[in-house]
């Protein structure tokens, strides 16, 4: 009995082995298998989360741009990225300069915030917003895509701890009041106007005779409304994002005043990145800065055709005016050449000289 006993549980011993043998083989198919499944899914790309602050609102085309990198990226990463969305710079409370300055600590890892923003880190980024710099947005474009953008993104990197993807566009900066038609530098005088916080605007729309005021844009419809301001100035689809036609019945479409987008990364972040994912990010952020352009410039003709039904009176500047204008405001040039440096200056004017002539509309 005992030796059958022995013999029965030495048989149970083998089986368990080879059970176990069989197993260990199983288990090392199916893990493969996941690896494989896992690289399809994910590109071999750690999986990340960046959160993607901006001024504008949700409906806005700084957004539809941001959702575009997402896209791209998402897309050869094989969804290892995720992009989180935070419009009207809701991590900080509607602060537009804490929210460039989050993105400097890291504490968001990407955003587009205007060049006005940025100058109050850095009055050079005020260059590109210099009075009736540019005619035309193939004059930006020209620009910023050629020696001036490449020196703006110099700073940008060397200096703030950013990565530069791309140049959007925010656009030519279109006046809107409650109080009267602007069609003449003599109807801008005493208008209480919300102006972006840069300097070189402020003083641009003093010599244009605005009583100008700085706010941040989370705030301004409700200003607008309570009548606090008169009048803003924005282009349009950021303003008709923000509604503002509810509150404001004139408009004045013009090209006295420009301002551009950096879509930026948090340093430390892209630094850490592999060369592979370097390239998808750098790639995918200049394909949606372009998206955002083209989505921003599309909109002006469908925003002034639904304003106009809503009421609101549309001037478009006659030659004249815009040289009153222009003439009005060109002391910002030497006043400020020390900040913004002749070579900065230099860089951009190149570029609209060499064009001086154009008269094709801005939009």
């Amino acid at each position: 009995m005992k030796k059958f006993l022995a013999l029965l549980l030495a048989l149970t011993m083998a089986l368990a082995l080879v059970a176990c043998g069989g197993g260990d083989d199983v288990a090392s198919d199916t893990t493969a298998d996941s690896g494989d499944d896992a690289a399809a899914s994910t590109g071999e790309f750690e999986e990340m989360t960046w959160k993607f602050a901006c001024s504008a609102t949700e409906t806005s085309p700084w957004v539809d741009g941001a959702k575009e990198f997402a896209r791209i990226v998402g897309e050869k990463t094989g969804g290892a990225i995720t992009v989180q969305y935070y419009p009207a710079d809701q991590l900080t409370a509607g602060n537009q300069t804490d929210g460039i300055q989050a993105l400097m600590d890291g504490t968001t890892e990407l955003s587009m915030h205007s060049n006005l923003i940025w100058s109050s880190f850095d009055q050079r980024f005020n260059v590109v917003s210099l009075p009736f710099l540019f005619s035309s947005t193939e004059e930006a474009d020209a620009a910023l895509d050629g020696a001036g953008g490449e020196a703006l993104g110099e700073i940008l990197e060397s200096t703030y701890n950013v990565h530069l993807l791309g140049i959007a566009e925010n656009g030519f900066r279109h006046i809107t009041n409650s109080k009267h038609a602007i069609a003449s530098k003599a109807d801008m005088n005493g208008l209480k106007m919300r102006v972006a916080g840069s300097q070189l605007l402020n003083r641009s729309y003093e010599l244009w005779g605005a009583d100008y005021t700085n706010a941040n844009w989370s705030e301004v419809f409700t200003a607008l409304q309570t009548g606090t301001y008169d009048g803003q100035e924005n282009p349009l689809p950021t303003a008709d994002a923000a509604s503002i036609q509810e509150v404001q019945s004139y408009l004045t479409y013009w090209t006295g005043a420009y301002d551009c987008l950096f879509f930026c990364m948090n340093a430390e972040l892209y630094n850490s990145l592999s060369p592979e994912l370097q390239a998808i990010v750098d790639e995918a952020g200049q394909a949606a800065c372009e998206y955002e352009r083209e989505l921003n410039r599309s909109q002006d003709q469908e925003i002034m055709d639904k304003w106009a039904e809503a009421g609101v009176e549309i001037t478009e500047l006659t030659p004249e005016a815009a040289a009153e204008f222009a003439e009005a405001s060109a002391p910002v040039y030497d006043e400020f050449a020390d900040e913004l440096t002749p070579e900065l200056i230099e860089a951009f004017t190149s570029v609209t000289q060499a064009d001086a002539g154009t008269t094709e509309p801005a939009a």
